[in-house]
């Protein structure tokens, strides 16, 4: 990985407080442990089929 971030944790919690009592339980008794950030995803959509790319035009 590459930045300021050592490791990525990607956990599933019930809800907004599971998720914040697991990192208060996990992360903030741990000596090793400075700092963290926490970013939530509310929905993940993908598209596996990719738009074709309009056609080049030609420049004079």
């Amino acid at each position: 990985m590459a930045g300021s971030d050592d490791f990525l944790v990607h956990v599933t919690a019930q809800d907004i407080d599971h998720l914040h009592a697991f990192l208060l339980d996990q992360f903030t008794n741990r000596r090793e442990i400075v700092s963290f950030r926490t970013s939530i995803i509310y929905q993940h959509l993908t598209n596996p089929v990719l738009d074709p790319l309009p056609p080049e035009t030609e420049h004079l």
